[in-house]
């Protein structure tokens, strides 16, 4: 198969398997070699799973990879079926693809509040930050069914909604506030599985804004007001298994926690 016909495969081979729950041993045909590729085979999967869209993951490619790929971020849907609100301090179950890839990710969250009439034009991180209107704190949970989705390249990722499988989200900041600088750390069943700041994802979480602003200028990304941005691990991508109890904290006392469920065959 050459082309569409072999895009279309491989989206439905990926939305076959997240909606019996099954695991995909190797990938379901040719790897993709460029982002465009794999952005194709997205947005067929889009088509093909049918669900609404509540937000975008946006992930961080690795720098050795920047220059092949021409880009160092990229983005995958956030299922509005998969988004859970917690800021009370309650611990939702969220599932993973128990025979698959899943992962708990720290991440701050921001809510488009409108759109602009057209994404035609240059973007600068100040410029996208006024059609923001919420920040929260939240833990994004990816997961595959294909148990390699993060080790062949970023495109691979992206061609399985970017390895997305739901949201956590948290308590509300100000974001006025410099959260930039806030210390962020990841705990598994109370052992830290990682720390970090914002300030170390390239150029922070309205540069993911504006990473999904150019993208609808360039492929159309459908963004509409009301989807949340999860801006990227601060973490770090920390490996969970079905059972493992999950809480990300960020600055001085705000947490947001969430338990791992698994989803299996059938």
């Amino acid at each position: 198969m050459e082309g569409l016909e072999a895009a279309e495969a491989i989206a439905q081979a990926f939305v076959d398997a997240r909606r019996n729950g099954n695991a995909l041993v190797d990938y379901p045909g040719a790897l993709p070699e460029s982002l465009d590729q794999a952005y194709g085979i997205q947005e067929r999967a889009i088509g093909l799973f049918g669900r609404g869209i509540a937000g975008w993951k946006v992930g961080r490619i690795a720098d050795d990879l920047v220059d092949a790929y021409g880009s160092n971020r990229i983005t995958g849907p956030i299922f509005a079926d998969t988004v859970v609100e917690a800021e009370d301090g309650s611990a939702p179950e969220m599932p993973v693809f128990a025979d698959g890839f899943a992962a708990a990710e720290a991440e701050y969250l921001l809510r488009i509040g409108h759109v602009p009439d057209s994404f035609d034009r240059e973007w600068t991180n100040a410029s996208v930050a006024e059609y923001v209107d919420d920040v929260r704190i939240g833990i994004e949970v990816a997961s595959s069914p294909f148990q390699g989705i993060n080790a062949f390249g970023p495109a691979v990722t992206v061609s399985d909604f970017g390895n997305n499988n739901g949201l956590v989200i948290g308590a509300p900041l100000d974001r006025d506030k410099d959260f930039i600088g806030w210390p962020v750390a990841l705990t598994i069943d109370g052992e830290i599985a990682g720390t970090g700041t914002a300030g170390t994802m390239l150029d922070g979480p309205f540069g993911a804004v504006r990473f999904l602003f150019e993208l609808a200028r360039d492929r159309q990304l459908p963004l509409v007001p009301g989807q949340w941005i999860s801006t990227g691990a601060v973490t770090g991508v920390h490996p969970v298994r079905p059972g493992a109890e999950v809480e990300a904290s960020f600055g001085d006392g705000m947490r947001v926690r969430c338990r791992i469920g698994g989803k299996h065959p059938g």
